[in-house]
């Protein structure tokens, strides 16, 4: 018997493939071809079609900036400042020095508190665009926001009295001005006057309210902000407020309610997350209040708040090392708080550090006194006489032992327009600046100092 023919046993069958498949290469190389062949026959059919997709794409683009310019706008009008900050986000990526993306900007920053890039958003502006009618404007603006009321007053005055959407700006800038320089008898009739013109302006009604804070006039604060939240339910900062002194006044029924609100439309607000871990507390919902509070530390680690309430939750379970950890940090972002400092110094003292506590409560006792000489110079001389450059002179210090270094520039810049000749503040101007390691600054006022003192003493 033959063996078996292996060649044949195994050999690949012929394929036949149909005859569409066999066709199909053409097709497909046909398909991708075809926009070739339809500009090569079509050459100015193809530019204008490409130029009506261009026109068309960059008039999305403008109309997408515009939209958000202009809500940005509106927002910022109503000091829907979040909402304001947010839109801006977006103009900025695609034109951040376009003026109005730059103005709005720095007003913006100055609201909240971020007065560095407020300048440098204003600096960018003249450096584009020149010393124009909107940049001194701004500047103005700028000036008096910051406390510097006394010389812009004549032309902040002529705002006011023209009218119009410069005049609320101006009115604003005074009373956060007033603000500042604790000018609360001026701050009272600034206020007075503005309601007497426009009773429901949400703006003075919010300002009003952190007026009367400041007075200790809370039950009076609190009505002003539940009218500003009724004539605008997005105000979102009088609802912030409001969520602070409820929980100051430990009602934590009434701060979960603001704060509902204020988590769902400021998610990332550190300020919203502390009171909400404080709120739980005052509900008694311990364990809620645990996890909230781990929360706020991991996405705001470095929150004097969140520090000091952790540091406060360590030392009640009898961890002082972890205690001493989180106080210290806190202290270190906020030198002032006073209340961060005690809990500190407990720490410290349990942690059987007890010459750091001892040391900790000797800079307690001198903050404590800072607060009381304040209050006083609050209530009498302050308001008899603000531009006094003795009682500025003696602010910025205080300021400045309180770790405000900034404030404390403030100050010794009021007391130099009170008089620019004044000896002291010179003097610690020197010592200031060559801490800060600005020789230049520190030079300058050393070459003045030492021209005062050469002068002979008046009788």
């Amino acid at each position: 018997m033959s063996a078996p023919n292996l060649d044949t046993t195994f050999s690949t069958p012929e394929l036949n493939p149909a005859p569409g498949l066999v066709r199909r290469p053409g097709r497909v190389r046909r398909f991708f071809l075809a926009p070739v062949r339809f500009v090569q026959h079509r050459p100015l059919l193809t530019v204008a079609l490409l130029a009506s997709v261009a026109l068309f794409a960059a008039g999305g683009v403008w109309f997408w900036f515009t939209s958000n310019l202009r809500a940005a706008e509106r927002a910022a009008d109503r000091w829907h400042n979040a909402e304001a900050a947010e839109r801006l986000r977006h103009c900025q990526w695609l034109r951040p020095d376009q003026r109005e993306v730059l103005v709005l900007s720095a007003r913006i920053a100055r609201r909240t508190g971020d007065g560095a890039s407020a300048d440098t958003s204003l600096d960018r502006y003249d450096q584009l665009y020149g010393q124009d009618e909107t940049l001194a404007f701004e500047l103005l603006y700028h000036r008096a926001y910051l406390g510097d009321v006394d010389a812009t007053a004549p032309a902040i005055r002529v705002h006011i009295s023209v009218g119009g959407p410069r005049s609320r700006l101006a009115r604003e800038a005074v009373v956060a001005g007033l603000m500042t320089r604790y000018r609360y008898l001026e701050v009272h009739n600034a206020l007075s006057e503005w309601l007497d013109q426009d009773p429901d302006d949400t703006l003075a009604l919010l300002l009003r309210g952190k007026f009367l804070e400041s007075q200790m006039g809370f039950e009076h604060a609190i009505a002003a902000y539940r009218r500003v939240l009724e004539l605008d339910p997005d105000l979102l900062e009088a609802r912030l407020r409001l969520a602070t002194l409820f929980v100051n006044r430990r009602n934590g029924e009434d701060a979960i309610e603001q704060l509902a609100v204020l988590r769902e439309r400021l998610p990332d607000n550190a300020q919203v997350h502390i009171l909400w871990v404080k709120a739980l507390s005052l509900q008694g919902r311990t364990a809620d209040a645990r996890l909230a509070l781990d929360d706020c530390v991991l996405r705001h680690p470095d929150n004097s708040d969140a520090l000091v309430e952790r540091g406060a939750r360590a030392l009640a379970e009898g961890d002082e090392q972890a205690a001493v950890g989180y106080l210290g940090r806190a202290i270190a972002n906020d030198p002032g708080n006073v209340a961060a400092r005690h809990q500190y110094a407990l720490a410290l003292a349990r942690n059987r550090q007890q010459t750091e506590a001892k040391r900790e409560y000797e800079t307690i006792k001198q903050l404590e006194a800072d607060n009381e000489r304040v209050l006083a110079l609050v209530q009498g001389p302050l308001q008899r006489n603000p531009r006094d450059p003795a009682l500025l002179h003696e602010l910025a210090h205080i300021a400045l032992r309180a770790g405000q270094v900034r404030d404390a520039l403030r100050w010794f810049d009021a007391a130099l327009q009170a008089d620019p000749e004044h000896l002291p503040t010179h003097q610690s101007l020197v010592v200031l600046y060559r801490d800060l390691d600005k020789p230049a600054l520190a030079a300058r006022h050393r070459a003045v100092a030492k021209q005062l003192s050469a002068r002979p003493q008046t009788p």
